[in-house]
């Protein structure tokens, strides 16, 4: 019997993971069957590892791992995985940290990528100082967010309002009208509202303007949908830190590599 098994509908995926927040509320009902499993060696316990699609954050077809490093070794030893994985206009794999340079016997795998951490929250944060002077940003001022970042977060995946169902908000100076901060929300393969672009002028940092727009944010999408999300660079403590006094838990901390770089 074959060590690995399709999967093919996202209740299958939440149940062969566990009911893991990413297969719940990043991929969820939008994954786009089929799935693969690595069976356990014990009848009744979950698959060792877990593939799925999943897209990018900037909406690119691709694929992600959970489990172990001998259950994804499992999946991408079966022919049919390996080629579904590399296939279908996939063109970039998410695998647990620590797994990726076993990948490298396996898949012809590219130099961009990197590291980062997918969080993810339930609840809403506590109040925090500044977030009454959070106001929406509309899409007429699309470029002046975007020279903002530019500036001021030149790694942010953030694209504002490159895509539909984008919330941008922001704070101002009083005194000149100039952008203090701003930050993104966009729904996610499954859904949830997923932060991106939390971004302060560089000379205002420090003063909590971060955390009142993320707290902001985080709010109304657990008001809305239940639950938000968000993806940071794995070397980013500051930030961290801010995610996790406002409630935020890490969900994955995952190795991006992309095959066509």
């Amino acid at each position: 019997m074959s060590p690995v098994r399709r999967l093919g509908s996202s209740a299958e995926l939440a149940v062969a993971t566990g009911d893991h927040p990413v297969a719940v509320l990043d991929v969820g009902a939008g994954v786009v069957p089929p799935s693969y499993a690595a069976l356990a060696p014990e009848p009744g316990e979950l698959p060792s590892a877990v593939a799925f699609h999943r897209r990018s954050d900037h909406g690119v077809p691709g694929s992600a791992v959970l489990g172990t490093a001998s259950g994804l070794a499992t999946l991408l030893d079966d022919p049919e995985v390996r080629a579904w994985v590399t296939g279908g206009g996939n063109r970039h794999l998410s695998v647990p940290r620590g797994t990726v340079d076993m990948l490298r016997d396996r898949l012809d795998l590219g130099r961009r990528g990197g590291e980062w951490d997918w969080m993810w929250t339930r609840e809403e944060p506590p109040p925090v100082p500044g977030e009454d002077e959070v106001h929406v940003i509309g899409p007429e001022l699309r470029g002046e967010v975007e020279r903002f970042l530019d500036a001021h977060s030149p790694r942010t995946h953030g694209q504002p309002f490159a895509r539909p169902g984008q919330r941008w908000v922001g704070v101002r100076d009083p005194a000149d009208g100039s952008l203090v901060a701003v930050g993104g929300s966009e729904p996610s393969q499954g859904g949830t509202p997923t932060l991106a672009g939390i971004a302060v002028e560089t000379s205002r940092r420090g003063r909590g303007w971060g955390a009142a727009v993320t707290a902001h944010l985080t709010r109304l999408a657990v008001r809305e949908s239940g639950a938000c999300a968000l993806g940071m660079f794995a070397d980013n403590d500051a930030a961290r830190r801010v995610y996790l006094r406002l409630g935020f838990r890490t969900g994955m901390e995952w190795t991006s590599r992309w095959f066509d770089a």
